[in-house]
């Protein structure tokens, strides 16, 4: 779960990638707010995460699974246009929903699968989201 929680593209991860193109394309008033409404949803699902992390008996450290600190080199700064930055998003929540998908594989804890389901749901919707904005 650490890598879904501070891996390089973990829950902190978009949570500082969003943010970032909140205010770098703070002129786009309507497209900027869409972004911070998706790093807020990439928030709560931060919290989701770690409150499993301490569940399981582990610290919700911002480490990966290989105990590596998370860093802001995860965060992607420069991008050729917006089309780009959305490409870009999407890939990460693709990877994001192979991840989760994966995690659910590996228990046989409902209660842990569901919660996973029901990050996937937001996670397709904020990749339906970024294809829509292209």
């Amino acid at each position: 779960m650490y890598d879904s929680f501070a891996g390089e593209t973990g829950e902190l991860t978009a949570i500082a990638q969003y943010i970032y193109e909140n205010i770098e394309l703070g002129y786009y008033e309507n497209f900027s707010k869409i972004i911070l409404s998706i790093a807020i949803e990439e928030m709560h699902h931060l919290e989701l995460i770690g409150n499993l992390i301490r569940k399981l008996g582990r610290r919700a450290y911002f480490v990966n699974q290989k105990h590596c600190m998370w860093n802001a080199k995860n965060v992607k700064y420069h991008f050729s246009s917006v089309y780009d930055m959305l490409n870009y998003n999407i890939e990460s929540e693709k990877q994001a929903i192979a991840g989760y998908k994966e995690a659910i594989k590996h228990t046989q804890n409902k209660s842990i699968q569901q919660l996973l389901e029901r990050i996937i749901l937001d996670e397709q919707t904020h990749l339906e989201i970024f294809n829509r904005l292209k």
